[in-house]
């Protein structure tokens, strides 16, 4: 079989519309096999945050964890560089991508593991009640540091350090990255089926509720984060693809003495559900 084909193709974006994501192993698992295959299910688009643009290739992100640059933290005593909480990719813009295929240049010996939870399974398991609690609500986002991260994860989070790279990008948010309102319950077009649409990494209050949507906002992000997870240890023969729809992921720590690099295509979408609000963030 080859990606060429139609018929591959087509069964390709079958299986990521049915499963929400796909590991590809072995064979050509290289930059411009990424690239190519990552075109099956859409066009690709630069990545707004420029300080992460692979040189010459704006579609690819080059994410690295190196000694002494990287954004150390403390994750209840798990000290390291690479975390990230449960998020979406660019949910703190107004159109969020389809998806993205990572590629591991350099995996760690120890850590740097992706985890992915499934939305369409967490709405499934919500109570009948907690489903109509939700429905017509919208969460709104912004990028921020860890530490104004309430609900990425049940763990205390601990800045150690911040590298250059990510300081460049956090100092840019007042002019370049509005607060961004999306609805918390997300129907996939393909199916008809209901997804949460909750990003716990960015999200900062759900903008129909006052203080009780905090505690709203909090059990739903713990009904994910103790749900079913896939958890990937990587190597350098395979890639993942997943809907960012519908798909959150995670990564633990790299210890700080490790190196860990990755590559992600980002495939464009755009769910038409977005809605950027004005400056600032309400205030607590």
């Amino acid at each position: 079989a080859h990606i060429r084909d139609e018929a591959v193709r087509r069964q390709l974006r079958d299986y990521w519309v049915r499963d929400g994501m796909v590991v590809f192993r072995e064979g050509e698992i290289n930059e411009p096999f990424q690239l190519e295959l990552s075109q099956i299910f859409g066009p690709l688009e630069a990545h707004p945050v420029k300080e992460i643009q692979t040189a010459g290739k704006p579609e690819l992100i080059t994410l690295k964890s190196e000694p002494n640059s990287a954004t150390v933290v403390d994750v209840d005593g798990d000290v390291g560089g690479g975390f990230l909480g449960w998020h979406k990719d660019l949910v703190y813009v107004q159109h969020i991508n389809h998806g993205g295929i990572l590629r591991a240049l350099t995996p760690s010996r120890v850590g740097g593991i992706t985890g992915f939870i499934d939305q369409i399974g967490a709405y499934d398991r919500l109570s009948d009640d907690l489903k109509a609690r939700i429905e017509g609500l919208h969460v709104v986002y912004q990028m921020g540091p860890f530490n104004a991260q309430r609900y990425m994860t049940r763990a205390t989070v601990k800045i150690l350090s911040t590298a250059p790279m990510i300081q460049r990008a956090l100092d840019r948010i007042p002019q370049d990255f509005p607060p961004i309102s999306h609805p918390l319950v997300f129907v996939q077009p393909d199916t008809g089926r209901k997804a949460l649409n909750l990003s716990p990494f960015f999200a900062q209050y759900i903008e129909e509720l006052g203080d009780e949507g905090h505690e709203l906002l909090q059990t739903l992000a713990y009904h994910i984060i103790d749900g079913p997870a896939y958890h990937h240890k990587w190597t350098t023969d395979e890639m993942i693809l997943w809907d960012n729809w519908r798909m959150l992921h995670s990564v633990t720590p790299t210890p700080v003495d490790e190196e860990r690099v990755m590559q992600r295509t980002t495939i464009q979408g755009d769910y038409g559900l977005g809605r950027q609000l004005d400056f600032p963030v309400a205030a607590e």
